[in-house]
């Protein structure tokens, strides 16, 4: 594949195994070199804490940290580095209370399931083209 995703460490953080495995699968296609897990938000704050991801793959509904509250205490963080980790929520949502209160929370961007290469690659690359920055 493109050596385009080379050295870029990526954290799914899905409660849903099948789902997960998707993500993994699908990112590793596209030749992301470091694919890490995670099973709910809490999982992946420590996931962070360990080894600071450059993007983040998150689903919003998941026990007992959803996505939302997974992402505002990651945007809470006084550390600009953290807060600037891009996260796309990977859902079935499409609700536009759902929508708004990620975005007003600071989500980067959004896939609505069923997850597909070219909707995770456009996403990502959208996404890695943007200037980053608070």
């Amino acid at each position: 594949m493109t050596d385009a995703y080379d050295g870029i460490d990526v954290l799914v953080i899905e409660d849903d195994e099948f789902q997960r495995g998707l993500s993994v699968q699908a990112l590793q296609v596209l030749g992301f070199p470091v694919i890490r897990e995670a099973g709910d938000g809490e999982e992946g704050l420590k996931a962070c804490v360990a080894k600071l991801p450059d993007l983040i793959l998150c689903d919003i509904e998941m026990e007992p940290m959803d996505g939302i509250a997974f992402l505002k205490a990651l945007r809470r963080t006084k550390s600009n580095v953290v807060r600037e980790i891009p996260i796309v929520f990977l859902t079935s949502h499409n609700e536009s209370e759902t929508v708004r209160e990620a975005i007003a929370a600071g989500v980067d961007a959004f896939i609505i399931k069923p997850l597909t290469l070219k909707k995770l690659k456009d996403r990502v690359d959208a996404v890695f083209a943007r200037p980053r920055g608070f």
